[in-house]
């Protein structure tokens, strides 16, 4: 196996086991090769040092718990295997420049320091030029679904919930032999669990512009602003890599930070759709994924 193969496949395995102990000494065991060694063959594939590669992994992991949970910070350093809050705190903010407790607090989220992972053998995508654009609040018509889960499943989970949703809703449509229209809405947003502390509620609404067409289509309005907008087309497999890099590798490099507000996603060209079962046909996604954003300069 070569050393490519060899430190993708620990870099997989990190990945899984960020919550457990991760010194040098357990990785290089994992590994099969001495400890030198292997820091060697690391930082000569990736261009990063492990040690530090793992440490700004837990701190990402770390950051996104307190924007998106309600766990108690202490736990959060615990569940990232730093030995005190005190440590915690002074690493994380080495990485974010804010303590962690002002992290959580601030209204705006400063992407600055959220680490990605390194995958070697994923297609990386070249990101499209961003736009900025500032949407009217306007009113729209659709169904909202919501549903809860872990941090780690997130983007991952978003994903089942977009092919769900959107099957359930374009079902509604060709039963009333309507045509689709080129565009199509939906808003998501995020918040802190309720019942629990580590998770997330998710609510996701697909919905356009016209209110003849649906049954049972309740009115929903986006309340608009400045969003950061990336176009995306490509098969609908490779969607969640893409939004991935956006959050992890795009954003962090512009001056914006992010607001409270929907994310909105804009699917276009629905015109070769004349059934549900279409949709597993589809090779390729065209949409818009637009982010809510501030300018740091407006902060």
């Amino acid at each position: 196996m070569n050393q490519a193969n060899v430190i993708s496949d620990l870099i997989i395995w990190i990945e899984k086991n960020l919550e457990q102990p991760l010194s040098i000494d357990h990785v290089a065991d994992k590994s099969g090769y001495s400890k030198w060694h292997l820091q060697r063959m690391f930082k000569k594939v990736t261009g990063q040092i492990l040690g530090t590669y793992i440490r700004h992994r837990r701190l990402t992991h770390a950051a996104l718990a307190l924007r998106l949970t309600s766990k108690p910070i202490l736990d959060i350093a615990m569940q990232y295997r730093f030995d005190s809050q005190q440590t915690f705190t002074r690493s994380f903010k080495k990485q974010f420049n804010d303590t962690p407790a002002t992290y959580r607090r601030n209204e705006f989220w400063d992407p600055v320091g959220l680490t990605p992972p390194i995958e070697l053998n994923k297609t990386q995508f070249r990101l499209p030029e961003p736009t900025f654009m500032d949407f009217p609040q306007q009113v729209f018509w659709g169904v909202t679904y919501k549903n809860n889960c872990s941090l780690n499943e997130l983007l991952q989970h978003n994903a089942i919930l977009r092919k769900q949703f959107f099957v359930d809703y374009l079902d509604k449509y060709f039963k009333n032999n309507a045509v689709l229209p080129n565009e199509v809405y939906s808003f998501s947003q995020i918040y802190k669990g309720k019942e629990h502390f580590d998770e997330q509620e998710v609510l996701y609404t697909i919905a356009i512009e016209d209110n003849n067409i649906l049954d049972n289509a309740e009115k929903y309005i986006s309340q608009g602003g400045l969003y950061l907008c990336f176009k995306y087309i490509g098969p609908p497999s490779d969607l969640v890599d893409f939004i991935s890099q956006i959050y992890f590798a795009a954003i962090p490099m512009l001056k914006v930070k992010l607001r409270h507000g929907d994310t909105i996603e804009i699917h276009h060209n629905h015109s070769n759709l004349t059934s549900v079962s279409n949709l597993t046909e589809i090779p390729l996604v065209e949409c818009d994924y637009c982010v809510p954003v501030i300018m740091k300069d407006d902060d």
